[in-house]
């Protein structure tokens, strides 16, 4: 038997090596939590081409050495030098690349910058690192027992971990703050919660990664969560994304304070829901609740809830809910449908917009051993209107034309039906959800379309 093999060859001249980006932008990572290794960025991915005819041995080299704030993966290989990488002719390796940064002392992000350098035989190419690094108020576990006050809005607070607010405290948040939640973090709210933003000055509550892409990535942390009990909940101007739930309320306040109470407040990007209310009371007024793996909004085992001027909507493309976005039961049945539980259910909602992609977006169960009393009226729905619940006066199935679906944007468009279909019901609302004032004639849901 004859065996031939052809022998490899390898480039013995210079060349430059191709990578696939010029630079590696990573924004802003938040600097070290001192003395921990948190946090570390999210990983930065991009490849680098041999284009010669034959095989290259190529070495990398951070140029800040091991003193640089990256970290680098060369095919495999990990550290400040990595050597003998071999690229077979006309493909590529992949590079991993991480950033750490250490605390700068400053309020405003900064800018930090290295480079990754190839080398082939003497012949260099280059790959620009570039951060801006943040320092951060850095929050473990916080437990919250007297009234305390959140008030620079010049540097985010971080969470991490577990935020509980104690029975008897209230945390009020200023306006411009901006929390950061790590990964599985839950606010538990037994006191109360008084989250002031305004128009121009809004508060976020959000995951930790500040340049996660996309930004529409649920479930990057717990969300927020009213135990049975809590005293207080008051929210304005707020924008809550990428949670699981992004508030749960557990049954009725201690006090008669008005239960949890959200004004001009946006809720996006939940992997379970935007709200979720369980034998609660919720009064909602220019809201946005959009973009959930499961529910908008859902009422279980009865509740008081009413909602004016909201927007509830689901496009995302992160799920494939079989639902429809609105739910609200006043019972609670076991794994067989069997009813095992109920209580009373108040629902209003006026001059709102329900609209998805399923032609069915109102989901609900009831029974009539307790109340089940709805109030919908000048609504734009896009429902079958099952045993015509929803009574009359709203309209059924007419596309409201959000300006973009696709890009998650629910403003209305400019030949959108809902402009000025507004009437008066009670105090009139006199803005919209970002503070813009509303006409004479308002339009329907969160969003008042300005010329």
């Amino acid at each position: 038997m004859l065996v031939a093999c052809k022998p490899e060859k390898y480039f013995t001249g210079k060349t430059q090596l191709q990578f696939l980006d010029d630079t590696i932008w990573f924004d802003t990572i938040f600097t070290k939590k001192p003395g921990s290794t948190y946090p570390i960025s999210v990983t930065r991915i991009t490849a680098v081409k041999n284009n010669e005819k034959s095989i290259v041995t190529a070495n990398f080299q951070l140029k800040g050495g091991k003193s640089s704030p990256y970290k680098i993966n060369v095919n495999g290989m990990a550290g400040p030098n990595i050597e003998n990488i071999e690229i077979l002719p006309g493909d590529s390796v992949f590079v991993f690349i991480q950033c750490k940064l250490e605390p700068n002392n400053q309020l405003n992000p900064m800018l930090v910058l290295d480079s990754l350098i190839s080398n082939v035989n003497g012949a260099e190419s280059k790959l620009l690192l570039a951060a801006y690094g943040w320092d951060a108020t850095y929050l473990k576990r916080p437990i919250i027992t007297t009234n305390t006050t959140w008030d620079i809005a010049d540097k985010p607070y971080v969470v991490l971990d577990t935020l509980y607010i104690a029975e008897g405290a209230t945390l009020t948040i200023k306006p411009g703050v901006e929390i950061y939640a790590s990964a599985r973090t839950p606010f538990y709210i037994a006191g109360a919660i008084d989250i002031q933003g305004e128009p121009n000055n809004r508060v976020s509550i959000r995951g930790d990664k500040p340049t996660y892409y996309p930004s529409v990535i649920p479930n990057q942390w717990t969300g927020i969560h009213f135990l049975k009990g809590y005293q207080n909940g008051k929210i304005s101007y707020t924008d809550i994304t990428n949670a699981a739930i992004g508030i749960r309320v557990d049954s009725l306040a201690s006090t008669a304070g008005g239960g949890v109470q959200l004004h001009n407040t946006k809720i996006q990007y939940c992997g379970q829901a935007c709200l979720i209310g369980i034998s609660a009371h919720v009064t909602a007024t220019n809201c946005l609740f959009a973009d959930a793996g499961s529910y908008a909004f859902l009422g279980f085992l009865g509740g008081n809830y009413s909602f004016m001027h909201c927007t509830f909507a689901e496009y995302s493309s992160f799920s494939s809910r079989q639902n429809g976005l609105f739910g609200f039961t006043n019972t609670q049945r076991d794994g067989l449908g069997n009813l095992i539980n109920y209580r009373p259910l108040e629902l209003t909602v006026f001059n709102s917009i329900i609209y998805g992609y399923n032609s069915e977006e109102i989901d609900y169960d009831k029974t009539t051993n307790t109340t089940f009393q709805l109030d919908f009226r000048n609504n734009f729905i896009r429902s079958k209107n099952p045993n015509s619940i929803l009574g009359t006066g709203n309209t059924l199935n007419k596309d409201p034309k959000f300006k973009s679906t696709a890009d998650n944007n629910y403003q209305i468009d400019t030949l959108s039906p809902v402009i000025g279909k507004g009437i008066l019901l009670g105090s009139p609302v006199i803005d919209d959800l970002l503070g813009k004032i509303r006409k004479t004639n308002p339009d329907v849901g969160c969003y008042e379309r300005i010329p």
